[in-house]
């Protein structure tokens, strides 16, 4: 996430996936952008670079946790589609907590179509693939 290796990922990348997950998500927006001037210098569309993060967290029902992600479906949903907009991320790579997968099918069927539908991205949209 450093100068020299955003500029080289507007030059030459497909995509972005900050290695801190969201654990710098305010500072995306600038980190973005440096990404976004690198890829013009090169004649390059910015658009093309997707920008995808690992998140974490539980879905509960109703309970708020502590971390940004750990709550209700609706947190979820509200705060990645505010994420999606402020920081214009493509995707959203989920890491639950526990081993099973009643978490990635809740995110599946609850959250990434909600979020989809929230940014006006459709069904086919970049939530949650």
């Amino acid at each position: 996430m450093g100068p020299r290796m955003l500029a080289l990922i507007g030059r030459l990348a497909d995509g972005w996936i900050p290695g801190s997950g969201i654990a710098r998500i305010d500072e995306f927006t600038t980190l973005s952008a440096r990404i976004d001037e690198a890829a013009v210098a090169a004649g390059r569309d910015p658009l093309a670079i997707r920008r995808i993060v690992n998140v974490g967290g539980v879905i509960t029902d109703g309970v708020r946790g502590d971390g940004p992600l750990d709550g209700p479906v609706e947190q979820w949903i509200e705060t990645l589609a505010t994420w999606t907009v402020e920081h214009r991320l493509d995707a959203f790579i989920f890491w639950p907590p526990d081993t099973g997968t009643q978490q990635i099918e809740r995110f599946a069927a609850e959250v990434a179509p909600a979020v989809r539908e929230a940014v006006g991205e459709g069904p086919a949209g970049g939530v949650g693939s």
